[in-house]
């Protein structure tokens, strides 16, 4: 594996457009790394409390009724 310094001349030595493409594909690889991490933390939280197989139904419900709990409080008539 090339070292960060090594990889570091070799971004430099790249023309300005093909360094940035470099840059939005390691955003879009970083971007997609978090998601995923995201995704592994939010499924052990569900798991840990017995709900990865709760129905979706049920998830919009309990989210629909999250939501117009806020707007009641928040945004009153």
């Amino acid at each position: 594996m090339q070292s960060i310094d090594d990889l570091a001349r070799t971004i430099i030595e790249l023309a300005p457009t093909d360094q940035m493409e470099l840059l939005e594909r390691v955003a879009r690889l970083n971007f997609q790394k978090g998601l995923e991490e995201l995704a592994r933390k939010y499924q052990s939280r569900l798991t840990s409390e017995n709900c990865l197989d709760t129905p979706t139904e049920k998830v919009w419900d309990e989210l629909r009724s999250m939501r117009e709990e806020v707007v009641s409080r928040d945004y009153p008539n």
